[in-house]
């Protein structure tokens, strides 16, 4: 247990302690992004409230993300809070936006294949997260219809809506993600300046060098992986990180292995 323990705090003093590249932001607009959304909350259950929120438009047509926002019963607003990030075939999930506050943080679990909370397709949703959502062909021109586009850009303006509420304390807010949660959490953690902490479990960058996906880019025409990996790729992100992260995996993940997340950290 103590390696264990000093080994997740060299990683944590290794991210908060090195000297960041200049943050690139890639496709995202954060000005636009950092702005508070178009917000609708339900009606409080328990400590959770079903919440749908404006994301950016795709195809021309404007888009809504839904989640499940959650604040701890006891303790003293502002609350620190926490982005929960679902992986690939997942959805919000309620418990962990419990959990979370369980634990004394205000959190947003958030959906990030266009459903909603009776897990069919929302009327104005984003694309979903297919292969042919994350993988398909595009252009410059077109990268705003890609899935990784569009679920980094819900999870910063889900960052924006928590940091615009008043039970939440807006300069202690972190991210985490599991899969291609954790892949979206390592963009997320060199674009988003505000972030004060990230954890991606499982997930990581260097995708084209050794990953579950080395198959499908080569099956890409080259300069379509290349775009793919320009865009998309946490480590062309990564580099700008300055919050804390702890990168959690095990030794035998076939998707995100080993190699490829010690690039990464």
């Amino acid at each position: 247990m103590l390696v264990r323990l000093i080994a997740s705090w060299v990683l944590i003093l290794s991210a908060s302690c090195l000297a960041a590249e200049p943050r690139h932001t890639g496709p995202w607009k954060m000005d636009e992004l950092r702005r508070t959304p178009q917000t609708e909350f339900g009606p409080a259950d328990g400590v959770v409230r079903e919440v749908f929120y404006e994301n950016v438009p795709y195809r021309g047509k404007s888009t809504r993300v839904f989640g499940y926002y959650a604040v701890p019963k006891t303790g003293t607003a502002p609350f620190p809070a926490m982005l929960c990030v679902h992986g690939g075939g997942g959805k919000a999930f309620r418990e962990w936006a419990e959990l979370w506050a369980e634990r004394g943080y205000v959190a947003l679990a958030m959906d990030l294949a266009g459903k909603g909370p009776d897990g069919k397709p929302l009327p104005d949703a984003g694309p979903d997260q297919t292969d042919e959502g994350k993988f398909g062909p595009f252009t410059l021109d077109t990268v705003g219809d890609m899935w990784s586009y569009h679920a980094v850009a819900a999870v910063v303006r889900g960052h924006s809506l928590l940091a615009s509420l008043p039970e939440v304390d807006k300069d202690r807010i972190g991210v985490t993600g599991i899969s291609w949660g954790g892949y979206l959490t390592c963009i997320l953690a060199g674009i988003d300046d505000r972030l004060k902490c990230a954890v991606p479990v499982y997930g990581c960058g260097f995708l084209g060098d050794k990953s579950g996906w080395v198959v499908r880019f080569a099956k890409m025409p080259p300069e379509q992986s290349k775009l793919w990996l320009e865009q998309f790729d946490p480590s062309q992100y990564l580099g700008g990180a300055t919050c804390p992260m702890l990168f959690v995996n095990g030794t035998n993940d076939f998707a995100y292995p080993l190699d490829s997340y010690q690039k990464s950290y």
